[in-house]
């Protein structure tokens, strides 16, 4: 007599790319497939938005040479046509003045650093790409290490304002592994002309988001929006007491970590500003740590011929930018702006955006490899979320690691 074999079922809460990519591995190998978004719309930090005919992600995006997590899925949902490797043009605005920070050639003519000062950051850059032993940084500070090897003038000059802006209060805190783990992965996507490029789909990455949504559908899944799952209920009452078969992943925020949010100002203009793409704001006056004219890395055709901006920065969860209007958040972004560019001109703005992250980067501080939990902490229920990536920076690749992982872990071979 033949059984009927038990069809498995799994609950995702979150439909950020971990989520999703969970969905998708899970589904196509056989698994039912649920997925809850609290959200209106799914991708979370990766989401996208309509833009000029095309589709723009939220917060600024792409990804680099090393990024084989997120390139191989790309391939397998039939988008690689779409992927570009563009050449990335870097500067630094320090001082009242911008310079570009590209080449080695660009280091030397740095101003606002001595003949020695640059030796030192160069040669430090080219340590930490070619260093594989990321475990030796564990239990140092950036603050301190970057010190001590790269003279404290470039500290004050280069990697303190990287480390406030990203961090805030936290900068002195931050580990090193960390700060090795950014600079290592920009070496790895160097040319052998030396030059770094960079990644972009063609159309957004919310391409991404649309596919998986569309096959995890194809699979037999189901996607509710709308859909919000508190931390005290995060085994939903409709799911208790289900039996083995059920599985819960959640990828909501973890508890016991700190997290920064982050603000993003998205603008087009007929103007172009500037001719870099990524533009670190070395300020500590500034009200945002990046600015990014998007149309000097992707074509401003694709934009209707607008050129597009970001200014980004990442903020405390109490910080005066969460309650503050949108406007006043204008007039705070934009009246800096027209100090770094004075031709700026807010009256040829045609489309502008304000877009706010409560949970957006968490500390990363000399003991986080003990604040890092596992992945199954009951014997049905599965936690995974960006606070898991570790040295790495959080980003679309590590996402998509992440929810292989955990789609690995339950088992994805057909039940």
């Amino acid at each position: 007599m033949n059984k009927t074999k038990v069809k498995r079922k799994v609950l995702i809460i979150g439909g950020g790319l971990t989520g999703l990519t969970a969905a998708y591995e899970l589904g196509k190998n056989g698994w039912e497939v649920e997925v809850w978004e609290k959200e209106k719309e799914l991708g979370g930090l990766a989401g996208g938005f309509k833009l000029n005919g095309t589709y723009l992600e939220k917060t600024y995006h792409h990804i680099f040479r090393t990024d084989k997590e997120i390139l191989g899925l790309i391939d397998e949902l039939g988008l690689k046509n779409r992927l570009k490797w563009i050449e990335s043009k870097v500067a630094i605005y320090y001082g009242g003045k911008m310079y570009p920070f590209v080449t080695p050639m660009d280091l030397l003519k740095f101003e606002p650093l001595s003949l020695w000062d640059k030796i030192r950051t160069g040669l430090i850059g080219i340590y930490l790409q070619k260093d594989n032993n990321w475990k030796k940084y564990e239990k140092v500070t950036a603050w301190e290490w970057m010190q001590k090897w790269g003279g404290k003038q470039a500290y004050r000059v280069i990697w303190e304002p990287l480390l406030r802006g990203k961090f805030h209060q936290y900068y002195d805190k931050i580990s090193m592994a960390w700060m090795w783990a950014r600079i290592h992965t920009r070496g790895g996507s160097k040319d052998a002309d030396g030059k770094e490029r960079l990644g972009y789909l063609i159309g957004g990455f919310q391409q991404i988001i649309d596919e998986l949504e569309k096959r995890i559908l194809k699979n037999g899944g189901e996607i509710r929006k709308g859909v919000e799952v508190k931390d005290n209920e995060i085994l939903p009452p409709q799911w208790r007491g289900q039996n083995d078969n059920v599985k819960i992943i959640s990828t909501l925020p973890e508890k016991g970590v700190d997290y920064l949010g982050a603000i993003d100002v998205v603008f087009t203009s007929p103007q172009s500003l500037s001719r870099y793409y990524w533009h670190n704001i070395n300020d500590k006056k500034s009200p945002f740590l990046a600015f990014i004219q998007q149309t000097n890395f992707v074509e401003k055709e694709n934009y209707r011929g607008e050129h597009v901006y970001y200014l980004g920065t990442y903020i405390p969860h109490d910080h005066k930018f969460f309650k503050m209007s949108e406007e006043k958040i204008y007039k705070e972004f934009f009246g800096y702006l027209k100090k770094i560019f004075p031709q700026f001109d807010r009256k040829k703005i045609s489309k502008k955006f304000v877009f706010k992250f409560r949970n957006a980067q968490h500390i990363v501080d000399t003991n986080y490899q003990l604040s890092i939990i596992n992945y199954q902490l009951k014997k049905n229920f599965y936690k995974v979320n960006f606070a898991q990536i570790y040295p790495e920076d959080r980003g679309m690749n590590y996402a998509v690691r992440e929810g292989k992982k955990v789609a690995t872990g339950i088992g994805i071979s057909s039940p």
